[in-house]
């Protein structure tokens, strides 16, 4: 039995406190029958995967307990399962290849490594990335990169390849282009540890090219029931902007 099987093992058991080595893994959506990639978003080449400390930390979790512990926002695994998407926790071994703790420093070379039609672009902006804050980015734009990313592409403010391109080049371009092309979201804290919605250090995340699932390694599709809690049971902070009063 190897490292992955004795986790899916534990992990479906739920033994909570198992050593976990040599174990990676991601939480992926998907709307097909079973995953065909770590992540299917267009245009999309660089992932963020968790090593054995942050898979241990998912055992004995619900599915939506897990999602909020990587740094899902709740309002955004609402809208997913109401588009729907399903939910698979995939283990591997360690991929061949680039895999680094995903800091600003190793998230950005990724990037810059993936995407060398805007590599420029991205290397001359890297320093603002690093020492300016989301809520600056918002502020300069203006409004929610959140409400461009629910619009998708059809939104001209959603920023792809081709419209960083074409763009006046700044890094505010640029952390759109990572919000929405590179799924960098309000929540990725630059410091290689995720952050949950409560502001709370969440697990150590590593940045990785993307792949399909038939390059993975001693691969495990582990699927997760992710169930909505009950409206009483949200707290007031999270029914902001959902229609409800502050």
């Amino acid at each position: 039995m190897t490292q992955i099987d004795r986790f899916a093992d534990a992990f479906q058991h739920g033994r909570v406190g198992m050593a976990v080595r040599g174990c990676y893994g991601r939480i992926v959506r998907t709307r097909h029958d079973r995953p065909l990639a770590l992540a299917e978003e267009q245009d999309r080449r660089v992932v963020m995967v968790m090593g054995p400390a942050a898979l241990r930390s998912l055992i004995g979790k619900s599915g939506y307990e897990m999602l909020l512990s990587i740094g899902y926002k709740p309002d955004y695994i609402e809208r997913k399962i109401g588009e729907g998407f399903a939910f698979a926790l995939l283990v591997f071994a360690r991929p061949r290849g680039w895999l680094k703790v995903a800091n600003w420093r190793n998230t950005v070379d990724g990037v810059i490594a993936a995407y060398p039609e805007v590599a420029g672009i991205v290397r001359a902006n890297a320093d603002a990335l690093k020492s300016t804050g989301f809520a600056e980015f918002e502020k300069q734009a203006g409004f929610s990169f959140a409400e461009v990313d629910v619009n998708g592409v059809a939104d001209e403010r959603f920023i792809t390849v081709d419209r960083l391109l074409e763009s006046d080049r700044s890094a505010l371009v640029v952390r759109r282009f990572l919000y929405h092309t590179v799924r960098l979201s309000e929540l990725y804290t630059g410091s290689g540890m995720t952050m949950t919605d409560d502001g709370q250090r969440g697990v150590r995340e590593y940045v990785m090219p993307i792949c399909t699932v038939s390059q993975l390694n001693e691969l495990h599709e582990l699927k997760l029931a992710v169930a909505l809690p009950p409206l009483e049971s949200f707290a007031p902070e999270m029914l902001k902007g959902a229609g409800g009063d502050p």
